[in-house]
């Protein structure tokens, strides 16, 4: 009797719980909108993941209504269901949607136009308010007058009322002085100079600030200033070095400018007392207490525990321990000065790759991407490895953005690496034009694609990762047609190929120069990514014709074809951080070339040369300074025969030797015209400084020359010119202009005119 009541009950509260168990489903999904706005329904079903047919879910759909909610565009997102028939309910979503804007206004904007604090907001006219665009552009507006030096600058949002459904948004701006960052002192300093201080931190004095973003106050750097001084006494031992206070005073007689005054405790130095490390297991203790850095009894410093942590943890992670942890503790003593340090690890779980996964690359071949990684399938899970895959993909030139993660997978000790990439386009097409002292006027058509596969017409010759360019030359004094070619992965070896075909011709002061041919190389990478090795051939006839009737019979004789057939060999390596604006790094190469009459060449002679340019800057690259020297010598077989006209060495003009004519530093024959040399030096220092924006200015000074015979040189026979100019980069367009007043304050040119010349390089394309 008791079992047949027990199975009643089980029954009966079945009954009453079989709706929670199967649950309703939803029969219809209904989005009620009020407001001065209606959003499309595909708009707001995205939002939501209760669907018709679905089980309704009462928290599922508390989600949903956060979601819309959170979307910024609703005042109050509310939902309720009505019976639809037996297990089945009607979901209606009622949502108040926000005013809508119907003018976004500044006020208050005097230092910068309106049309270009609008750049700065994400808010749109004639759409409903959103809160999040709101606060995200009030906060681009605080950053952008920051970013200007206008620190001190007030952004308010104000919603103003236009009737029921419609706002304006106004942001009412007090922009307050532009300060500027005058007088630094610190008092109490005695370890460090005061020009050290003044020099670690950003808010610092610069002659610029009047000009240029230069010296302006940031009080939001202020703590971050304290921990950079901080940093530089803990490099010494300081470890109760504190900034006990700051004061920024406003200067009476001139409001935009500012004086700052650390007030500093530094205490006394600490010596390294007892070292210790826990926590290892794969490593022995005694090779990671070799790799710490410190010594007991030795000053401590800061800089020398981050070097030591660094190279525990580079060991730890080139082994593929991914969530590898170093710390130390220290553990002072303020009666002894001296400190204790405890070097704790957390090796975690050693990783290795299993699979490297490349994503977004709708154009470029995979195989095109993964000759460039560093890290590869059954390699240890090494951060600096990915890292480095990172910089050679984005070196490339082919993506706008690499992202890199380390993703799990079911298999116990491996993860896999996920690199995202987003594509950009490496189809252009380019018109333009230049005028310089050096080729007059000449205009220019290029065809080019960074991203070619000669290969692949199917995919419009995309993705390969090849280099293919066709140009035109259009000018008074230079014409010409040039394809080239390049292919950097020769049968998927690290080896590149490249490979011309040119057709071109130069107009000369006493005669013209036309060449046709073509060469190849071949290069490869030595001991770095810094140092090449490339070897080239290069076959080509040379016309020199229309010699002016004017000329030596010795120039008369140059005239005519000849054949050139040439080997090359170049050693290179180039650190510079910048091929177009390089501000640190060096570029140092030497080459030899000689060409043959035994493989088809008119003439037999053979050419060495080196070249060395040395970047860096100052004041945080306000001031850029470059040194550079090439030398090189030319000569025939026969030391008494002269090499061919075409291939001797002229200097002078924009890109030589500044201050004197284009190619007029040369030997000269017995009418005083140029005829070249066969041994050349060539020697500039220059350092550019900011002016305004995009112009800079240059000081420059040049010496070289070109001497008759090969190996001869002397110092006696030099020329320089120094001068002045201007390097402008023209905003929108790749535009690079160079101007330069030069003048010879040493010349060994007989007949050439001592006084001032002007330099000019302008050219541009679209």
């Amino acid at each position: 009797m008791i079992f047949r009541k027990i199975i009643l009950i089980a029954i009966f509260t079945g009954f009453l719980l079989a709706p929670a168990v199967f649950g309703e489903k939803i029969g219809k999904l209904e989005f009620v909108q009020t407001g001065g706005y209606q959003f499309p329904e595909k708009m707001l079903s995205f939002n939501v993941q209760q669907k018709p047919g679905l089980e309704y879910d009462e928290n599922i759909m508390n989600a949903d209504i956060k979601r819309l909610y959170e979307t910024g565009y609703f005042a109050d997102v509310v939902s309720e269901t009505k019976k639809a028939g037996p297990d089945k309910v009607d979901v209606i979503i009622k949502v108040s949607v926000k005013p809508r804007i119907k003018a976004i206004i500044f006020k208050g904007n005097l230092k910068f136009p309106t049309e270009d604090l609008k750049k700065e907001t994400t808010l749109a006219g004639d759409m409903p308010l959103n809160d999040n665009k709101l606060r995200e552009s009030t906060q681009k507006l605080r950053d952008f007058y920051k970013g200007k030096g206008y620190g001190d600058a007030v952004i308010t949002p104000v919603l103003e009322s236009v009737n029921k459904d419609e706002i304006n948004v106004v942001f009412e701006i007090k922009e307050n002085l532009r300060l500027k960052v005058d007088n630094v002192s610190f008092e109490g300093a005695t370890v460090y100079s005061q020009y050290d201080l003044k020099n670690a931190i950003a808010n610092r004095h610069s002659y610029l600030s009047r000009f240029l973003e230069f010296g302006l106050f940031n009080r939001d750097e202020l703590e971050n200033d304290k921990a950079r001084i901080r940093e530089l006494y803990w490099n010494k031992g300081y470890l109760d070095f504190k900034v006990e206070n700051i004061t920024v005073t406003q200067q009476k007689e001139d409001a935009e400018y500012v004086d700052i005054k650390f007030k500093v405790f530094e205490g006394k130095p600490y010596n390294v007392g007892k070292i210790s490390l826990g926590g290892n297991i794969v490593f022995p203790k005694d090779q990671l207490m070799k790799m710490i850095k410190l010594h007991p009894g030795k000053i401590f410093d800061n800089q020398l525990e981050q070097e030591s942590k660094s190279s525990i943890s580079n060991l730890y992670e080139s082994m593929g321990y991914a969530d590898f942890f170093c710390k130390v503790v220290r553990v002072p003593d303020f009666n002894t000065h001296v400190v204790d340090l405890d070097f704790i690890v957390a090796e975690g779980k050693k990783f290795k790759v299993k699979d490297v996964i490349i994503s977004g690359n709708l154009r470029t071949k995979d195989k095109v991407i993964r000759r460039e990684l560093a890290i590869q399938p059954g390699d240890p899970l090494d951060k600096n490895r990915i890292q480095a895959s990172k910089s050679r993909l984005m070196g490339m030139g082919y993506f706008e953005e690499v992202k890199a993660v380390a993703v799990s997978t079911d298999d116990v000790g491996q993860k896999s690496v996920h690199f995202d990439v987003k594509e950009k386009e490496t189809f252009k097409v380019k018109v333009g034009g230049g005028f310089s002292d050096t080729d007059s006027l000449v205009g220019m058509v290029e065809v080019g694609n960074s991203n070619f596969d000669i290969t692949d017409p199917m995919n419009y010759f995309y993705g390969g990762g090849q280099r293919f360019r066709v140009q035109g030359l259009f000018g008074i004094e230079r014409q010409g047609v040039n394809i080239d070619f390049t292919e950097p992965w020769l049968m998927d070896m690290p080896l590149r190929l490249d490979v011309s075909g040119y057709a071109n011709k130069v107009e000369y002061d006493n005669w013209d120069e036309s060449r046709i041919g073509g060469k190849t190389s071949l290069t490869h990478k030595i001991f770095d990514d810094f140092t090449s090795l490339t070897g080239g051939y290069k076959f080509e006839q040379v016309n020199v014709n229309d010699i002016a009737n004017s000329a030596s019979d010795y120039l008369k004789s140059q005239g005519g074809h000849q054949w050139v057939s040439q080997f090359s060999l170049l050693a290179n390596r180039d650190t510079r951080d910048s091929l177009l604006e390089p501000t640190s790094g060096y570029l140092t190469n030497a080459s030899g070339a000689v060409a043959s009459k035994v493989i088809g060449s008119s003439s037999n002679f053979y050419r060495l040369e080196s070249k060395d340019s040395y970047y860096f800057s100052l004041l945080e690259k306000a001031l850029v300074f470059h040194l550079g020297g090439k030398i090189g010598t030319l000569s025939d077989f026969d030391r008494n025969v002269q090499a061919p006209i075409f291939e001797r060495y002229f200097l002078g003009g924009g890109d030589s030797l500044r201050g004197f004519p284009y190619r007029s530093v040369s030997p000269v024959d017995n009418h005083g015209d140029p005829t070249g040399g066969q041994t050349m030096l060539l020697l500039t220092a220059e350092m550019t400084h900011p002016i305004w924006s995009f112009i800079r200015g240059a000081i420059f000074i040049d010496a070289g020359n070109a001497w008759e015979n090969s190996y001869s040189m002397g110092m006696s026979g030099m020329n320089s010119g120094a001068g002045y100019g201007l390097r402008i980069k023209v905003p929108y367009l790749n535009a690079p202009v160079k101007l330069d007043l030069a003048y010879p304050i040493l010349s060994n040119q007989d007949d050439l005119s001592r006084k001032l010349r002007f330099h000019f390089n302008m050219g541009f394309t679209w």
